[in-house]
């Protein structure tokens, strides 16, 4: 039963691609060892079985070579190859020989080439000796105690031959030592599939660990990489001095308000601010207060600019600022409320031509209506610059088309 259900085993994991070929080869080796003693002494085919004498004795044979075989294998197969290759080859050969003579003729005969091969048996048991030990001489690391335990297996084997020829006085125990051995692997294997049934169940269970903490690194990283990309994309449009934004993103918002407001057939303004005097600020104070100073403009804008408002750094000290849906009286007032606001700063500024000593701005607007309507946003855009070159001529004021 144990040798059929390693037989089975075998070839459930050759079929699904495990190698598996040194169990099957085990497994034939005890069926066939098993189904040997039902021919052997005390021949316990014939109370149940209307076979020959003959074929008796023929299938004794048979399954004594097919065990000799099997057994011949299973050992080649096991790790540091315990027998020789070359001394495997021949031996198959003559359990083949064996077995179309013990199929074909009579039992005087293939019984006394039985005996005459089976001596070769002597030279294996030597060749199983040298690998045992050359294992303990080199301390390879394999199971000393099954190496020990096949020589003792084979050692039985002959026990029995000797007995076949009738040089001892003993009784069979071939059948029995096998039958051990093969319950001592059958534990070792259960013993071994068990622990590494265990130790499958701590790496899945570690992996189930592992696979969490790289879910929550994955989540830490993604959510690092989206913040970092934020980040970028918040200083691609962003001007770094002032923090409002920048033309790039100037250029894509006024295009997009331009044409929302085209669909919708709502209003929007487009204004340009220029600080007064700024080259001659810098040369008097320097560049690091100039920069403050446009810093100070942007702070003091973005607290009077509405929600739906948009400041950009145009360019050097000149802004822009975007406001939709709102009539030209509300976009008049703006501009002249910037005028106002930072006026009302009373940022020293004393290198001017005109007279002030404090920094004032100019604002030149242009508006998108129904009244005034516009091709293009760079038609917008020029008007807007117009107007603020004619605001600069007085500076300190505010002109709308």
């Amino acid at each position: 039963m144990i040798g059929c259900f390693m037989v089975l085993f075998a070839l459930y994991r050759i079929g699904h691609k495990q190698s598996s070929h040194i169990w099957l080869f085990l497994g034939l080796f005890i069926l066939c060892l098993s189904l040997r003693s039902f021919f052997a002494v005390p021949f316990i085919y014939t109370l149940f079985t209307n076979i020959s004498w003959l074929w008796g004795t023929r299938l004794e044979y048979l399954l004594t070579e097919l065990v000799c075989l099997f057994f011949l294998l299973y050992i080649f197969l096991l790790p540091h190859q315990l027998i020789h290759r070359f001394l495997l080859q021949i031996t198959c050969v003559m359990i083949g020989i064996n077995i179309v003579v013990t199929l074909t003729q009579q039992p005087l005969i293939f019984q006394s080439l039985f005996f005459q091969s089976f001596a070769i048996s002597f030279l294996i048991f030597a060749n199983l000796l040298y690998a045992v030990y050359r294992i303990y001489r080199d301390q390879i690391p394999y199971s000393k105690a099954n190496a020990f335990a096949i020589v003792l297996v084979c050692l039985t084997f002959i026990h029995d031959y000797l007995l076949g020829l009738k040089l001892i006085d003993s009784l069979e125990i071939a059948f029995y030592s096998s039958c051990v051995y093969f319950m001592v692997v059958t534990l070792q294997l259960s013993r071994d599939y068990a622990v590494q049934s265990y130790k499958t169940k701590l790496l899945n269970k570690k992996l189930l660990q592992w696979n969490k903490t790289l879910d929550k690194k994955v989540q830490e990283r993604t959510q690092a990489i989206t913040q970092l990309n934020e980040q970028l994309a918040h200083q691609v449009r962003t001007d770094a001095l002032t923090s409002a934004y920048n033309r790039y993103a100037l250029n894509i918002e006024i295009q997009q308000r331009f044409e929302q407001a085209i669909q919708a057939g709502s209003s929007l303004g487009f204004y340009m601010v220029d600080v007064d005097y700024f080259k001659k600020y810098n040369d008097h104070y320097g560049h690091l207060k100039g920069d403050e100073i446009l810093k100070t403009l942007v702070k003091t804008i973005d607290s009077i600019l509405p929600a739906s408002g948009f400041l950009a750094r145009y360019g050097g000290e000149e802004f822009a600022i975007l406001l939709s849906d709102l009539n030209r009286e509300q976009a008049k007032k703006f501009a002249e409320k910037l005028c106002w606001v930072i006026r009302e700063q009373q940022l020293e500024h004393i290198n001017r031509e005109d007279g002030k000593d404090y920094i004032t701005i100019s604002v030149g607007v242009a508006i998108m209506d129904a009244i005034h309507c516009y091709k293009s946003v760079d038609c917008l855009m020029k008007i807007a610059d117009q107007q603020l070159y004619q605001a600069k001529n007085q500076r300190d004021q505010a002109c709308i088309q």
